[in-house]
């Protein structure tokens, strides 16, 4: 889990330097409770839909009028409600969401999705310009769904880079090994996004209780009490002194001696 947060706080710093190096992003990246949506737009250029009834079926209703291709209902794929959904390809990447969710919920969950979107997408994007440099060009309209030089992803096939995302990423319920490790990267990432690591650990260091931590997280950041108290955990678990073998051995011993 140490490696899986420190990743997601390196994967969040780096979209955080991208929203400074906007003017208008800069006073965004450094006020807390920090707002998502401005963010996408000064750091990537994402928009956010709002849906009334956002499920997957209407997700795609919606995409395929975007795309002006004739929708099809999908008896394959049941319909399920969503919160929120991320779309990458032509004519636009956006980020659809639930409207009328609570404000503190509606930034996490499009920090969940930007947190996608940046290990699926943009991660992707810049290892694949870093390995293939030679193909920026082809590279650039790839990971923008423009016409390019398929030729390219047999380069980074060949490579051992990850693959480029398909047109459009939909999150549900994780049901698969590699879906788990997304989601759990996504969560992380949008956690770190909404209230950093270093500013988490200080509250933590000084909240008399686990309530607390929770209340003064949820108050100075927006991060729904659920996942502050998730939070709270895996600080403990971070920053507790490791067991030594000999306690964790015997440990049911003494403590029944000590009965």
């Amino acid at each position: 889990m140490q490696r899986r947060i420190s990743q997601a706080r390196t994967v969040a710093q780096a979209f955080l330097d991208i929203v400074r190096n906007n003017p208008l992003g800069l006073a965004q990246a450094d006020t807390f409770p920090r707002n998502i949506e401005e963010m996408l737009l000064y750091g990537l250029e994402i928009p956010v839909e709002y849906k009334i009834n956002l499920s997957l079926h209407a997700a795609e209703h919606y995409i395929c009028a975007l795309q002006q291709i004739p929708f099809t209902l999908s008896t394959d794929t049941p319909d399920r409600p969503l919160l929120g959904l991320l779309y990458v390809g032509s004519p636009s990447n956006l980020i659809l969401i639930k409207d009328g969710l609570p404000k503190h919920i509606r930034n996490y969950v499009l920090a969940h999705e930007l947190g996608h979107f940046l290990t699926d997408i943009f991660i992707v994007r810049n290892l694949w310009l870093s390995t293939l440099p030679e193909q920026t060009d082809q590279i650039l309209k790839a990971f923008t769904w423009q016409e390019y030089d398929e030729w390219v992803e047999l380069q980074a096939l060949i490579k051992g880079l990850p693959p480029r995302a398909r047109a459009i990423v939909s999150r549900g319920k994780a049901t698969l090994p590699e879906t788990t490790k997304k989601e759990i990267a996504a969560d992380l990432i949008a956690r770190e996004l909404l209230a950093p690591w270093e500013k988490a650990l200080k509250i933590y260091k000084t909240a008399k209780t686990k309530t607390d931590f929770i209340w003064t997280i949820y108050t100075n950041f927006g991060l729904p009490p659920k996942v502050a108290y998730f939070y709270y955990e895996d600080i403990k678990q971070n920053t507790s002194p490791p067991r030594d073998f000999f306690s964790h051995l015997f440990s049911p011993l003494l403590d029944s001696d000590a009965k």
